[in-house]
């Protein structure tokens, strides 16, 4: 029999999870008893996100985006009615966040670098003295890599103030946009994370450089899915990708 617990450790290993100081409480948040006979993922640890799991048979869900951040303090409002329906319905949830950001097998920012066909890939983007994210070489334009982040249901909101054509991309998933400095510093062309602050755009502007803004879900969908294959195959179970898209 599989337990959320077995699943916790072997993930917690895969992913080194303890390399990297996070805010988030990564690895199993919400024990549940009982075998896993199906796992959910998604990027977002929320009702909606739960009650299709529910509906979905799944007596585990794996996500990017957790529930508990920095500990956990009150247990009241939103955060008690969705322990409460976890509890009420036996359903497991195990978080990673930075760690699977970073990991260069299943990691968001290594999948994005594979999607872009990147070459001479290296680790970029210092979080907590250790790098979240990747860069690499092609030989391309502007308008095809953003060809290729529509054609995988990312969005393209561009600052063009770079070379049309590019060379160097630097990668940081989800809420990157501090690390716009660090990829002016490694002289990228094009810089790619998921949202945006105001700053950004006279950043761009001023040191000549190409920003795409992906979307924050659009580019975390990656890990979570990245890991679908590898569960299936160690534990023998079924899988899922619980879509919830984050719109803004």
């Amino acid at each position: 029999m599989i337990t959320a617990k077995e699943i916790n450790n072997f993930l917690n290993e895969e992913l080194n999870i303890n390399d990297i100081e996070d805010t988030s409480s990564n690895g199993l948040q919400i024990e549940n008893n009982g075998e896993i006979k199906k796992i959910g993922f998604a990027v977002d640890a929320c009702l909606e996100t739960f009650q299709k799991a529910v509906q979905l048979g799944c007596q585990m869900l794996i996500v990017h985006h957790g529930m508990i951040w920095e500990g956990l303090k009150y247990i009241k409002g939103d955060t008690y009615r969705k322990i409460k329906y976890l509890i009420e319905n036996n359903l497991a949830v195990y978080a990673s966040h930075l760690p699977l950001d970073r990991h260069e097998k299943y990691g968001n920012n290594a999948e994005l670098a594979r999607i872009l066909e990147l070459k001479t890939i290296k680790p970029f983007g210092y979080h907590n003295n250790r790098t979240i994210g990747f860069m690499g070489e092609t030989e391309t334009t502007l308008t095809k890599i953003k060809e290729t982040l529509e054609k995988n249901n990312m969005k393209t909101t561009t600052l063009n103030f770079g070379p049309e054509q590019i060379k160097k991309v630097a990668l940081v998933s989800g809420g990157g946009s501090k690390e716009l400095y660090q990829a002016i510093a490694v002289g990228a062309d094009l810089y790619i994370t998921g949202e945006s602050l105001h700053f950004t755009y006279h950043t761009a502007k001023e040191n000549k450089i190409n920003v795409i803004f992906g979307g924050h879900y659009q580019t975390e969908v990656w890990g979570v899915q990245a890991l679908i294959p590898l569960l299936k195959e160690k534990f023998n179970v079924e899988t899922e990708f619980i879509d919830v898209p984050v719109p803004i």
